[in-house]
């Protein structure tokens, strides 16, 4: 049987009370240049790990004396940074979900493929490498402190969106924010609030998506008792609640026609009358309304209201989405990870730069909040202080690939260039790379793509001045796909920056 080979040498520990497996494993690693330790119980095991350091461990799960879990909870203790893999005959629930529980890389059934351990036991010490790398990764990125309104972000476009706040804030202009879900809308509501004269006042959200049509009106302007089958109180409205405050209506552009027209006489007004009510309340509210629909759109289509628009529309921020602003990733990945050991009292983990470079090559259609659920769910996983990209969900790990292209030669050029290939190349830079291959992908069209890619590569480069990782950002591609083409050109001795 041939094995594959070992990436790195390294020190295992194999600790299993079965002779023969023993000598199995040991000739198979041995085989690939590792070092190989051998300990016939757990009490063995765990006192060879505090002397030797082993890179990965494998561990049976039923010996005599201790048993695989309770060595692992010590070999946790001796040996921190060691890759366990736990091997047992029995995969029973509990057995799974003590594993990973207690901090095992990874476990695998017996009898298992030895090819295939093999090929685990290097991703474990792949796994051990980025650990390294990540302990002497430097200072944290962001300071939480500094991002009180948890609006995160150095970009281009996020800078505009704070200079668009500072503008408005300190008037009593109606804002309009725009942007695809999840973007962070009312982050800029609450900071527009946080930053006006009227910041002492309430701030009320108000989602309008999720209010039945039936109880919107009785929400925003509050009803009298017995308005209605079960208005057995008065009950004020969030208009009322929020006078001398910023009332936040959000998916506005799912609010039905006959409320948009009270909205509209509460904000031309400033009075709203409640459910059943005969009498009008005077009431001083700033509104920010936001929404990821095209009212324009709506306006033409005569599904919202035109004179609502233009009220609504007097300031507008836009929010980028999170694709169009992926430099901005690492910095949003350290405050959420602070924010999050912060309640757990614990220390911030880090990221590994495999799994970093995931996170960037992905697209983020649910933008922020899609970004931070997946952080979350990594800061769980991980097992120690790191994340490594195993604990990245399977969609974030498998974005699209770009399929291997032959170096081009010279400088040629292709005859001709499909117009749906040319209009995104010619569009620019940032995200064109993407749109491109798309076109192409399912087409005869390698050699177009391949010079097309030189093309645009050149162009990131002398954009950012030779800078990878920000040419890998524009291109929006990861970082080791763009070194890995960088390095067949140079081969092919093309000249990509000077």
């Amino acid at each position: 049987m041939s094995l594959p080979p070992a990436a790195t040498a390294a020190k295992v520990l194999v600790i299993d009370d079965d002779k023969d497996l023993r000598y199995s494993l040991r000739r198979a690693l041995a085989g690939l240049g590792h070092q190989v330790l051998e300990a016939d119980s757990g009490e063995t095991g765990v006192a060879l790990a505090k002397r030797e350091q082993p890179d990965v461990i494998l561990l049976d799960n039923r010996m005599g004396g201790m048993s695989g879990i309770e060595t692992l909870q010590m070999l946790r203790g001796a040996q921190p940074q060691a890759m366990v893999i736990l091997m047992t005959a029995f995969g029973t629930t509990q057995t799974a979900i003590e594993a990973m529980k207690f901090g095992a890389y990874d476990y695998v059934m017996k009898p298992f493929d030895q090819a295939k351990l093999i090929t685990l036991v290097d991703k474990a010490l792949g796994a051990r490498r980025d650990l390294a790398n990540a302990g002497k990764a430097g200072r944290s990125l962001v300071n939480p402190a500094d991002y009180k309104e948890g609006i995160v972000g150095s970009s281009e476009p996020m800078q505009e969106v704070l200079k668009s706040i500072g503008q408005v804030a300190a008037s009593e202009a109606t804002v309009l924010i725009t942007g695809e879900s999840g973007t962070g809308k009312e982050l800029v509501a609450r900071c527009i609030h946080q930053h006006s004269l009227r910041a002492k006042g309430p701030f009320v959200a108000v989602n309008c998506a999720a209010i039945p049509e039936n109880l919107i009106e009785s929400e925003l302007f509050g009803h009298e008792k017995g308005a209605f089958t079960g208005a057995t109180n008065l009950k004020p409205g969030k208009f009322e609640l929020c006078d001398g405050g910023t009332i936040f209506l959000d998916e506005i552009g799912d609010m039905s026609l006959p409320t948009q027209t009270k909205v509209l006489r509460a904000i031309q007004e400033g009075e709203i009358q409640r459910v059943g009510g005969t009498t009008t309340i005077k009431v001083s509210v700033r509104l920010v309304a936001a929404t990821n629909k095209d009212l324009e759109a709506m306006v033409a289509s005569r599904q919202f209201r035109e004179d609502l628009y233009y009220r609504l529309n007097v300031f507008r921020i836009r929010l980028p989405a999170l694709r169009h602003r992926k430099t901005d990733i690492p910095l949003l990945v350290d405050y959420m990870l602070q924010r999050q050991s912060a309640a757990k009292k614990q220390r911030p983990k880090r990221l590994t730069t495999e799994a970093l470079d995931a996170l960037l090559a992905y697209d983020w259609p649910g933008n922020v909040r899609e970004l931070e659920n997946v952080v979350q769910r990594a800061n769980v996983l991980a097992k120690g202080e790191t994340i490594l990209a195993k604990d990245l969900p399977p969609d974030v790990l498998s974005p699209r690939k770009l399929a291997p292209a032959a170096a081009p030669t010279g400088g040629a050029a292709p005859a001709a260039i499909p117009e749906a290939v040319a209009a995104p190349a010619a569009a620019g830079l940032t995200g064109a790379y993407d749109a491109i291959y798309r076109q192409l992908r399912t087409a005869d069209g390698r050699d177009i793509l391949a010079a097309i890619e030189l093309d645009m590569i050149r162009r990131a480069m002398e954009e950012t001045r030779g800078n990878q990782l920000r040419s890998a950002l524009i291109l929006g591609i990861n970082r080791s796909t763009l070194k890995k083409r960088l390095n067949e050109m140079r081969e092919a001795g093309i000249k990509v920056f000077t």
